[in-house]
């Protein structure tokens, strides 16, 4: 899609629209709830209308809170999700409380995947009283939205006993905090998962689901189908993600355990991240949905392709899909715009696309291309770097680089010598003069 079709796309889409103003509904004296207007669920902070409008924190947060929290207040987010409690704690929500955000608070809940048992009522009752004296350390926080029971705790679970101590753990909060209301972060929407923790977990306030691009369209009919009455909240979601593969063959390449994957530009993210909102989110608006939280504001540090998701780049810089969320929050674009690659076509090596699965031979000379522009004219540098694939530097990330492979200067094109045997990644990042920048990825094998 060239620049000038994005545009044109820019035009259908709808204006960002908060949920409808509420024409009369009784609220209890506390400083964030729930309630019910014409049958429609809305958040209330301090009396007033509050839609949820937020990021997940990714470890970027730790390195600079205040740096972190106006990045997204300056983009028009409102609220920060963090996933447990930890030395940082206190200087975030201090950053945001400076920034006028709100912090959805996590407390980090043991899943059986990583070896808790909860048929033990020792250990049961330890994590009940660890978390009851985080609740009371942060619940008078001027910044503190709500409280997060969990992240993805249903993964690859067995023992419904989990949702025992999860009701436990809410009704402790409701004791300590009535304040704030409890939610917890599920890895789906299954319907027979949502149906149970409907019945066994009565103390919850509402749900949050984490869903990327392909199972995002099936969340509220989901959640519909189970009987699920209260309001729920999109808690991560992004483009297609790693473990979601197996739809598009092409982006799956031959090699590597697991199977190495083909990321898409930064634009084709972009577009995706927008559409996700638009489509499934602020769509809902209505119809139980009360926010939503981007994943992940800053630079992602984990899983398989560690630039999978992540809207900056690790100097932070701002990848396109920041400028689609200041689109979605705000209904408008920030005045300037990060660079364009549109599609994977637009990066070759040797003539391939990343889909090719490109086979080097080590020592080899080689060339690749990418065509990039940028919506404002700005002029733009190129930064190119071969890393190994999954592993990590000490940023925990591909960069910088292996170094003396890629001949200088770098542009547009570039001439570099395949490293030894292995698999690789070939980045470049296109960066304006504005702390913007585009992305593009090739995969390759060295034989």
């Amino acid at each position: 899609m060239a620049i000038s079709s994005l545009a044109s796309c820019e035009k259908n889409l709808e204006k960002y629209t908060a949920p409808e103003k509420v024409s009369s509904v009784q609220l209890e004296n506390k400083k964030v709830q729930l309630a019910q207007d014409n049958d429609k669920w809305h958040l209330y902070k301090d009396g007033e209308l509050f839609y949820v409008r937020g990021a997940g924190a990714s470890a970027s947060i730790e390195a600079d809170p205040n740096e972190y929290c106006e990045l997204l207040s300056s983009y028009g987010g409102n609220t920060i999700r963090t996933y447990g409690i930890d030395e940082n704690t206190q200087a975030i929500l201090d950053a945001a409380q400076a920034h006028g955000l709100m912090v959805a608070l996590g407390l980090w809940v043991n899943r059986e995947t990583d070896g808790f048992d909860y048929d033990d009522a020792t250990a049961v009752q330890q994590q009940l009283e660890k978390l009851t004296a985080q609740v009371r350390q942060y619940k008078n926080h001027p910044a503190l939205l709500m409280w997060y029971v969990g992240n993805e705790t249903d993964a690859s679970y067995t023992n419904t006993k989990l949702w025992d101590a999860m009701n436990d753990i809410c009704a402790m909060i409701h004791t300590e905090d009535p304040d704030h209301p409890t939610t917890t972060a599920l890895a789906n929407s299954a319907t027979d998962k949502v149906q149970l923790i409907k019945e066994k977990v009565p103390e919850l306030d509402f749900l949050s689901i984490n869903s990327y691009a392909p199972n995002l369209p099936g969340v509220a009919g989901n959640l519909q189908t189970a009987g699920w009455d209260k309001p729920y909240i999109i808690s991560e979601f992004g483009p297609r993600g790693t473990w979601q593969m197996n739809p598009e063959p092409t982006r799956i390449l031959p090699w590597g355990n697991p199977k190495r994957l083909v990321e898409q530009t930064s634009t084709e993210k972009e577009l995706v991240y927008r559409a996700i909102f638009q489509d499934y989110i602020l769509a809902n608006a209505n119809n139980g949905c009360i926010g939503s939280f981007v994943f992940v504001l800053g630079y992602q540090t984990h899983g398989e392709v560690r630039t999978w998701f992540g809207l900056t780049d690790l100097d932070g810089r701002a990848f396109g899909a920041m400028d689609a969320m200041r689109f979605c929050w705000t209904g408008q674009y920030p005045a300037n715009r990060a660079p364009v690659i549109n599609s994977r076509q637009d990066m070759l090596l040797n003539g391939l696309q990343a889909e090719d699965a490109v086979v080097l031979t080590a020592g080899s000379t080689n060339q690749a291309t990418v065509v990039a522009a940028d919506p404002d004219g700005d002029p733009l540098t190129y930064h190119w770097l071969i890393a190994p694939e999954g592993i990590g530097g000490p940023d925990n990330g591909p960069h910088p680089g292996i170094p003396n492979l890629i001949s200088e200067p770098m542009g547009a094109g570039i001439t570099f010598k395949a490293p030894g045997a292995g698999d690789y990644r070939l980045y470049v990042y296109v960066r304006d003069d504005h702390h913007k920048v585009a992305s593009a990825v090739i995969p390759f094998l060295v034989e």
